[in-house]
């Protein structure tokens, strides 16, 4: 739900088959009764639009296509490294998956802040989803801490 109001407040949007919204809204039945705490919140739906004019105002195509590509070439050193299990890339989102969940998640997290990112281990994926603004230079850092951090066989990810 972040996203869509840019990071600012949450904010999220739901699409459903008719099938679905007449069973939640509780057609012929109870409704679901579920929402959350600022639904329908005039602010928040306000920052989601100005978020999407901004986005679609803007080569973000063009933005994802060339951080996925950048995604790709510096997270390659990683493919087939000790401990490592997969590195995907799709669109702006990088994954390292690890053969294991790290041994000491604080311990790796802590490592790349000593790097200058913030990155946290998710079970055995450790990710990144930049922003489409990131310019080739910051996301170079990020790709470099990740490459520095794992790639030496991964002492810290070892169980």
């Amino acid at each position: 739900g972040k996203a869509l109001a840019g990071g600012y407040c949450t904010l999220a949007a739901t699409i459903a088959s008719d099938d679905v919204a007449r069973g939640v809204s509780g057609e012929g039945t109870q409704p679901l009764m579920h929402g959350p705490t600022y639904m329908a919140n005039p602010l928040a739906c306000a920052i989601g639009a100005a978020s999407l004019q901004l986005l679609l105002g803007g080569p973000w195509q063009e933005r994802v296509a060339a951080i996925e590509g950048q995604l790709r070439r510096d997270l390659e050193p990683l493919a087939g490294a000790q401990g490592v299990a997969d590195v995907r890339v799709l669109g702006a989102i990088g994954a390292v998956e690890l053969a294991a969940a790290p041994r000491d998640p604080a311990a790796l997290q802590a490592a790349f802040v000593e790097r200058g990112v913030w990155l946290r281990p998710f079970g055995s994926l450790i990710y990144c989803m930049p922003p489409y603004v990131i310019s080739e230079a910051q996301l170079r850092k990020i790709t470099n801490a990740m490459v520095e951090v794992l790639r030496p066989g991964i002492e810290l990810a070892q169980v």
